[in-house]
């Protein structure tokens, strides 16, 4: 443990301390209390000096230990519906892993586009982005990775010193574009979703959210597309590529055959989610079409050919084993997130916090949400994007209030900006994943990151203000 890793876990209960012995005017002593423990658990989920998940546990250890809550209510927000929403969501993104449904897409996508750079650039990028819309960015950029490396193998020497880095680049920035288009894409967006439903009674429907974050994606691959492939590395003028490493397709299995077809269900019936529940009578709801998922995959048998007995043969798509690969740590911190949302505007310190920002007052929405966006996306270059949203989310919602505004207004381009770290290695996983091949230099990825951060920030202010009034 280096001497900067010790300052910062020191750090956390120092301000705790700091806040426990001043009270702050308008507020009570347990509010203060309740000030330091944000602060400590900012700083922990900032620096990282502390594992994320083991941060995101301290709600249900302090809210009870300095009566700030009972156990039930500190506890309670980890189990929270969308949680469980997006753990049926991670059971598909495995299953998509384990039975190398994704590589199916990527290769038969692949063949279709022909040889020319920029057309394998868009259909990486497109595939990547379909993924991620229902797997975590980081699976999507690990299984993509090495079908980006087969294409840059075939290319003649020189131009694999240009195809490299465009075609990383392209994985990483579409797996974080990609995850913007479902509630289920990035934790930002589920972290969002359960805080509005928690905080202000405002449920967000999976299908309601692609009407916002299916367009604004599309929007972004498409520029990212033409930043990397006509203006940053000009792949227009390079030659075809001949050869692909992937030009040969395996068949189809029986068990991505049920996969695809449990995939396709699911994602119908979480688009059609208010229809079908008018239209059964049934309490259906995104969590429990999740579930459902979910259960389907450990329950259904699929049968392998050429397995030796019948009991070797004859296996479900999933078993527990396969739980473990589950990020447990994401759901943790939705849960400490949440738990601590909710003290915040219970004890009132959101709403004295959003006081400060009176001033604001007759400042245009369309400038503050532009602050806003870039604030979030330049905390993303240096941490992880679900701390800044869980940082920041319980903040902001009482600041647009203060202004007059729905929280909305607010909360939605700040957790679409929590995607868009694009600059840096640290940024994303996806980012550190393509960093880490080593045939990618930090200096094409902050140059082609920078812009496209400027160009996201522009996106995500000028769609917010146009649809958020009609998505209200």
């Amino acid at each position: 443990m280096s001497r900067l890793t010790l300052l910062w876990i020191l750090a956390g209960p120092a301000c705790l301390l700091f806040f426990s012995l001043w009270n702050i005017p308008g507020l009570t002593g347990t509010a203060s209390l309740l000030c330091g423990i944000t602060g400590w658990m900012v700083i922990w989920w900032i620096s990282e000096a502390v594992p994320i998940p083991v941060t995101s546990l301290l709600p249900m250890l302090l809210f009870p230990l300095f009566g700030i809550s009972s156990a039930e209510a500190a506890t309670s927000p980890y189990a929270h519906p969308l949680i469980f929403m997006f753990f049926g969501g991670f059971c598909l993104s495995i299953a998509l892993e384990k039975t190398g449904l994704h590589q199916q897409i990527a290769v038969r996508a692949l063949r279709l586009v022909g040889s020319a750079p920029a057309n394998q650039l868009a259909a990486l990028m497109a595939i990547t982005a379909f993924l991620s819309m229902w797997m975590s960015n980081t699976a999507t950029a690990v299984m993509m990775l090495p079908i980006a490396l087969s294409v840059v193998a075939v290319a003649p020497l020189q131009q694999q010193k240009v195809l490299a880095p465009a075609l990383l680049l392209g994985v990483a920035y579409a797996s974080s574009i990609g995850g913007i288009a479902t509630l289920i894409g990035t934790p930002p967006n589920a972290l969002l979703a359960a805080f509005l439903e928690k905080t202000y009674q405002i449920k967000l429907g999976f299908g309601q959210w692609m009407l916002l974050g299916v367009p604004l994606a599309l929007s972004m691959l498409l520029v990212c597309w033409f930043w990397l492939s006509r203006v940053y590395f000009r792949l227009h003028l390079m030659a075809p590529v001949t050869q692909s490493a992937q030009d040969n397709a395996t068949a189809v299995t029986r068990p991505q055959r049920l996969v695809a077809v449990i995939f396709l269900i699911t994602a119908l019936c979480w688009i059609f989610q208010p229809l079908l529940s008018q239209w059964s009578g049934l309490a259906l709801s995104d969590t429990v079409i999740a579930l459902s998922a979910a259960m389907l995959l450990f329950l259904l048998p699929v049968r392998h050919p050429l397995a030796e007995n019948f009991a070797a043969a004859v296996q479900p798509v999933l078993n527990w084993q396969d739980s473990e690969k589950l990020p447990w740590g994401v759901l943790l911190l939705f849960g400490g997130g949440l738990s601590l949302a909710g003290q915040l505007q219970q004890h009132g310190v959101s709403d004295a916090l959003a006081q400060w920002f009176q001033g604001l007052h007759g400042v245009p929405a369309l400038l503050i949400i532009a602050a806003v966006a870039l604030l979030i996306v330049f905390l993303t270059e240096l941490t992880s994007n679900t701390a800044v949203a869980a940082a920041f989310l319980p903040i902001l919602g009482p600041v647009a209030l203060s202004l007059d505004l729905s929280p909305l207004y607010l909360l939605v381009p700040a957790a679409l900006a929590a995607s868009l770290g694009f600059m840096m290695p640290v940024g994303t996983p996806p980012n550190a994943i393509v960093f880490a091949s080593g045939q990618l230099n930090i200096r094409d990825m902050i140059k082609a990151g920078v812009v496209l951060n400027i160009f996201g920030v522009v996106l995500i202010t000028l769609w917010c203000q146009l649809i958020l009034p009609f998505w209200l």
